[in-house]
C-alpha cells in the first residue's frame, strides 16, 4: 500500500510541500553559499580550486596535508590560497616567503584565527597564549611568559631537565632487562613528557609511570590534554569550515546518532580549566610560604607585573605551557626510532660524548654541558621530523602584500613548516638526515629552523624545548645502546610512511626498541648519584 493511499489527502499534499520546500531551501543556500565561497577568493593569488561546499578539504586522502600542499606549491608557487569549505586560507611553504612575511610584515601577520570548535566551544572562557587572537590581553601574557621563558631564566630550570632526564633512563632501565627484550617505550616517554609540562609550570610531577594511570589527577591531565589535541587539530574539525555541519550535533544527539557525550567538548573545556585551577591555587599558596619550586608559573607570579592579570590570564599562561606535551612526546619516540635504525648517527653521537668528557659528569651537570654533535643532532631531530608539520595557523591583523596580492585582514594563513624544512634553497640535501649541517662551519649552521614556526608569534618556549631534548638525548645515547625491534624496516623512521595516521600532530607508528645498558649495573649507582657522590 503506498503511503498516499494511507495518508487523508491533503495531508500527503502538505507533506510532500514540506519536503520540496525543505529540498529548495537547501539548493538556494547551497547556491547563495557557493557565491559566497567564490566572492571569498583572494583576488591575484593562484591556489587549486575546490569542490563545492568542501573545498579543498578532502583533496589529499591518501597523505597528510603539509606534504600535499608543498607538491601543489610546485604548480601553485610559494604561496597560494586554498579553500577548506567557507575558510578561504593562505598557505606559505618556501622559507623565502616566510621570511618575507612573518618578517617583513611581521605586525600584519601576528594574530590567530577563532575556530568554531575550539574557541567557541572547548576554550570559551580561557585559551592558550599560543591559540589566543592577538590584542593587549595576548600581549600581557606573551611578554610575562617571554621573561620566564628568556635564557637567564632558562638555564635556571636546568635541574629539571636533568632530573626528568634521568627519571626517564629509570624508566627504561627497569623495563628492559639488561637489553634483552625489546619494550614499549611509550609510558617512559608520555611520563617524561608530562612531568616536564608539570614540573616546568607548576613544580609538581608524577612519581612514577604507574601514576600514570593511578593517580586520578594525573590520568584526567592525560585524557583531557589528548581530546584538547582532538579539537585543536585544524584538518579534522570539520564544522570550523562547514556551517551546515553546526546543524548536525544538536539533530545528533536528539536521535541519539552522536558517538560522543551530550555537549562533550564544552565539558572537556571546563574538566580542563578546573584541574589547572588546583595546581595554580596549590602553586599561589606554595608561593606565599616561600616553599615554590623554580618553575615557569612561579616566575610569572612573582613578576609585579602579574598582578595586572585576571584568573583566566594566569591560566592561559598555564595552557600554553601544558601544550608543550604535545610535540615533546612524538619528537623524543622518532628520536628512539631514529637512533635504533641509524648505528652510525648513535656511534657517532656517542663517540661525541666521550670526547667530549661528559661520561665521566654526574647527572646534575648535564644541562649545562654543549656537546656540539649532540646540538646538532636535536636541531637536526627537529627539523627532520618536525611533529607540527602545519604549524597553528595564524590570522592577518592587517592586510598583507604579497606579488600583486593583497590578503585582507582576518585571513587564516598556515605556515607549512614542513615543506619550509625540506627547502633545497635554505638546506643541501633536505630530504636527508645530516646533524652534521648544523656544525661550526657547515653551510647550513645559521638556517632558520621552522619546527617552533617563525615570526612575533614564534613558540615563546622554543629555548627551552630544545634544551629540554638536548639534555634527554645526552643522557640516553650516553647511557643505552638503542637496537631496533625485530622485523622492523627502515620505514619506522621515515617522516611520512612511519607516520601513524593523518592526525594534526605526527606521531610515529612504531613504539618498541631495544635499550641495552652500555655500563650494566653500573648505571644503577649512577642514576642514584645524581651529583657523583
Amino acid at each position: 500500500m503506498e503511503l498516499s493511499e494511507v495518508l487523508p489527502p491533503n495531508t500527503f499534499e502538505l507533506l510532500q510541500y514540506i519536503i520540496l520546500l525543505h529540498i529548495a531551501g537547501l539548493a538556494i543556500y547551497l547556491i547563495q553559499n557557493e557565491v559566497t565561497r567564490y566572492r571569498s577568493r583572494i583576488k591575484n593569488l593562484p591556489g587549486p580550486l575546490g569542490w563545492p561546499v568542501v573545498g579543498n578539504l578532502f583533496q589529499h586522502r591518501d597523505v597528510i596535508p603539509a606534504e600535499t600542499y608543498r607538491r601543489w606549491s610546485f604548480r601553485y608557487g610559494p604561496v597560494f590560497q586554498i579553500q577548506l569549505g567557507n575558510t578561504t586560507a593562505v598557505v606559505i611553504n618556501s622559507a623565502r616567503a616566510a621570511k618575507q612575511l612573518f618578517l617583513g610584515q611581521s605586525h600584519a601577520m601576528n594574530s590567530r584565527p577563532t575556530f568554531y570548535v575550539f574557541h567557541k566551544k572547548v576554550s570559551k572562557a580561557v585559551t592558550s597564549i599560543g591559540t589566543s587572537p592577538w590584542d593587549e590581553s595576548c600581549k600581557r601574557r606573551r611578554k610575562l611568559a617571554a621573561g620566564a621563558l628568556n635564557r637567564t631564566r632558562v638555564d635556571t630550570y636546568a635541574p629539571i631537565l636533568n632530573l626528568e632526564a634521568r627519571e626517564f633512563l629509570k624508566d627504561l632501565y627497569s623495563a628492559c632487562r639488561d637489553g634483552a627484550v625489546e619494550i614499549d617505550f611509550r609510558p617512559a616517554v608520555k611520563r617524561f613528557s608530562l612531568n616536564l609540562s608539570l614540573t616546568l609550570n607548576y613544580g609538581t610531577r608524577v612519581s612514577s609511570v604507574k601514576s600514570l594511570t593511578d593517580d586520578p589527577l594525573l590520568s584526567e591531565i592525560i585524557y583531557v590534554e589528548g581530546e584538547i589535541s582532538k579539537f585543536r587539530d585544524t584538518g579534522k574539525n570539520y564544522a570550523n569550515y562547514i556551517p551546515l555541519l553546526r546543524y548536525w550535533e544538536p539533530l545528533a544527539q536528539l536521535f541519539g546518532l552522536d558517538a560522543q557525550p551530550k555537549n562533550h567538548a564544552a565539558d572537556i573545556g571546563r574538566r580542563r580549566l578546573e584541574y589547572n585551577d588546583i595546581l595554580l591555587e596549590k602553586l599561589k599558596d606554595e608561593v606565599r610560604r616561600g616553599e615554590d619550586k623554580p618553575c615557569i608559573q612561579g616566575a610569572v607570579l612573582r613578576d609585579p607585573e602579574s598582578a595586572t592579570l585576571t584568573r583566566e590570564e594566569l591560566i592561559s599562561v598555564s595552557l600554553s605551557m601544558m601544550a608543550g606535551a604535545d610535540s615533546n612526546q612524538p619528537t623524543l619516540s622518532w628520536a628512539c626510532l631514529l637512533l635504533a635504525h641509524r648505528p652510525d648517527i648513535q656511534e657517532k653521537a656517542y663517540s661525541a660524548i666521550r670526547d667530549a668528557g661528559v661520561l665521566s659528569l654526574p647527572s646534575n651537570a648535564y644541562a649545562s654541558t654543549k656537546v656540539e654533535y649532540i646540538d646538532a643532532l636535536t636541531k637536526e631531530i627537529s627539523r627532520y621530523f618536525v611533529v607540527l608539520k602545519l604549524a597553528l595557523p595564524k590570522a592577518t591583523y592587517t592586510d598583507v602584500t604579497w606579488q600583486g596580492a593583497t590578503i585582507p585582514a582576518n585571513t587564516m594563513v598556515f605556515l607549512n613548516s614542513w615543506a619550509c624544512n625540506r627547502d633545497p634553497e635554505l638546506f643541501t640535501e633536505p630530504d636527508s638526515f645530516i646533524p652534521e649541517r648544523w656544525l661550526k662551519d657547515a653551510s647550513n649552521i645559521h638556517a632558520h629552523q621552522f619546527a617552533f614556526g617563525i615570526g612575533g608569534r614564534m613558540c615563546v618556549a622554543s629555548h627551552l624545548a630544545h634544551n629540554a631534548l638536548y639534555t634527554v638525548f645526552l643522557h640516553l645515547i650516553a647511557h643505552f645502546r638503542i637496537l631496533p625491534a625485530e622485523g622492523e624496516t627502515i620505514e619506522a623512521i621515515d617522516p611520512i610512511k612511519g607516520l601513524k595516521g593523518m592526525a594534526f600532530v605526527g606521531t610515529p607508528r612504531g613504539w618498541r626498541a631495544r635499550f641495552v645498558p652500555r655500563e650494566g649495573e653500573k648505571l644503577t649507582a649512577w642514576l642514584e648519584s645524581p651529583d657523583g657522590s
